[in-house]
């Protein structure tokens, strides 16, 4: 089992996830330390810098995740938009090509599924994906990024499935998240502070179920697209609100804040009919995935969902 991108949030999950499993992980890292907490002996931890090793350990894999993405520190600016193309796009085509030498590999791309066109309604997997909205120049590297997978699933016959995954979060999140700062806040008992008016639509998807997706997806599922998020569109204010019903013992106020113009619209639902049957996928509702993230920050004062 090869995991490209294996120090990254979702990717330290899936890691864990693996290992749990029993399965015998070759973990690619590029720049990020992997946690000292990983002891196994069935983990190898491989640096992206190493070309060579990368593609042997893809061509000794019955299974690839490929995770590995480069993330814009400004989602907004034009200058990232070649190193998005370069890691998210050419590295995908490279790794894909890599798989399907010798004998055939299940290749899973881990993809974004905020690429779709903003809709209210949950959108499913032959919606039309057209990311010109918002997090443009990231998003377009990995949908170019699908498309080269999707290439060489129908011409070269790579067993290559896709998760569109959601706005995923969970313990070990970006800080700068929306939901990291939110929870910190609330936490912290100060202030939640939501912008745009908290208009804003996300998917949110707890990382759990991604993990429990794609360790499914090892053994099962036709080679295609998959949709993996909640089924929900969520507004950031709504978000803020159900943060503040997780941290009930605390004094959390809200304080929404608008902006000049018209706000952003967010990101579509995403319809999960097809990921549910294929895998039985039953994603966590938005208020027990943050109940297991105050846990994850206060342990002694973790609160159940009948409190």
């Amino acid at each position: 089992m090869c995991v490209t991108g294996a120090a990254g949030f979702v990717g330290r999950h899936l890691v864990a996830g693996l290992l749990g499993a029993g399965h015998s992980v070759k973990a690619v890292i590029h720049r990020q330390n992997f946690p000292s907490n990983f002891h196994s002996g069935n983990l190898e931890v491989i640096p992206a810098e190493s070309a060579e090793r990368v593609e042997k350990a893809i061509e000794n894999s019955e299974i690839v995740c490929h995770l590995a993405a480069h993330i814009p520190r400004d989602w907004n600016d034009p200058s990232e938009a070649a190193e998005c193309l370069r890691v998210n796009a050419l590295l995908t085509l490279q790794l894909a090509e890599a798989a399907c030498k010798g004998a055939p590999r299940r290749f899973i791309y881990f993809s974004a599924g905020a690429a779709y066109s903003f809709s209210r309604t949950p959108v499913s997997e032959s919606a039309c994906m057209y990311p010109v909205d918002r997090a443009t120049y990231y998003l377009a590297s990995k949908l170019t990024g699908e498309i080269y997978v999707e290439h060489h699933r129908r011409v070269r016959k790579l067993p290559a499935l896709i998760l569109r995954v959601g706005s995923c979060y969970g313990t070990g999140m970006p800080r700068t998240s929306v939901v990291s700062r939110f929870l910190e806040n609330a936490s912290n008992g100060l202030p939640i502070r939501v912008l745009d008016g908290g208009v804003p639509t996300y998917d949110f998807v707890h990382v759990s179920d991604v993990v429990g997706v794609t360790l499914a997806a090892l053994e099962s599922g036709d080679p295609g697209v998959y949709n993996v998020g909640s089924g929900t569109a969520t507004s950031v204010l709504e978000l803020a609100c159900t943060v503040k019903e997780v941290f009930d013992d605390r004094e959390v106020e809200i304080v929404v804040e608008t902006t000049e113009g018209v706000a952003p619209c967010g990101f579509s639902p995403l319809s999960n009919e097809k990921a549910g049957e294929t895998w039985g996928y039953s994603p966590l509702r938005l208020k027990d995935g943050l109940l297991l993230c105050r846990q994850a920050i206060n342990p002694s004062n973790g609160r159940s969902d009948s409190q």
